[in-house]
């Protein structure tokens, strides 16, 4: 008998049952990552402090800057385009009347005040120095300097001077010449006190 040409069946069956009892297996771990994943709460994305503390601090910068600008502006407006005083009047003559500047020309003068010429129980220690904006009213006052005319100025007052309006914080608003007499305009202050001059010199007559 060829036992060696003949199949082994009872190997052949063994392999069979061998392969046929291995047992199959199926992967979940897939599925339950994925309904663990599905069933777990999502949790709100929360924001960096950093960014948080960022953002304030543009804040505060930016609204820092708009407060000192306004505070900037309103203090330039204030000492330089608001007048503290407005509708003020001078009465005396003019004694000086230029143009002066080196980069902005403006109009300065110089006037000797009536109210201190009249007060006899103090020396006179002050001129009223001016600027003057407007050409029409710079042209009056060079008219009448040195004719020993009186004029009524009228003038506002700033806190600060800008060199394209003036070198003074005086500014000429108005000017009105004063009417008078053939008597006074011959007599100027400067005959007034020569002529007070004359007669204390002069002799007193003894009878």
């Amino acid at each position: 008998m060829d036992f060696d040409n003949k199949p082994d069946y009872f190997m052949a069956d063994g392999d069979d049952n061998k392969q046929s009892t291995q047992p199959s297996t199926i992967n979940f771990d897939n599925d339950t990552n994925t309904k663990a994943e599905a069933n777990e709460p999502q949790q709100p994305a929360r924001e960096e402090k950093p960014h948080r503390r960022r953002r304030a601090w543009k804040r505060i910068f930016w609204w820092s800057v708009v407060i000192i600008a306004l505070v900037l502006a309103a203090a330039t407006w204030i000492r330089y385009f608001n007048p503290y005083v407005t509708d003020a009047t001078e009465r005396g003559y003019i004694v000086s009347m230029e143009r002066r500047g080196i980069v902005f020309k403006t109009w300065e003068g110089q006037m000797i005040v009536q109210s201190a010429l009249t007060d006899s129980t103090r020396l006179y220690s002050r001129d009223f120095i001016f600027s003057v904006d407007n050409p029409e009213l710079a042209k009056m006052l060079v008219d009448v300097k040195g004719t020993g005319r009186q004029v009524n100025v009228t003038y506002k007052r700033y806190w600060g001077s800008l060199p394209w309006r003036g070198a003074t914080c005086c500014i000429i608003t108005a000017v009105e010449p004063v009417a008078t007499t053939k008597a006074a305009e011959a007599s100027t202050p400067a005959d007034n006190m020569n002529n007070g001059d004359a007669d204390a010199e002069s002799p007193v007559n003894k009878i």
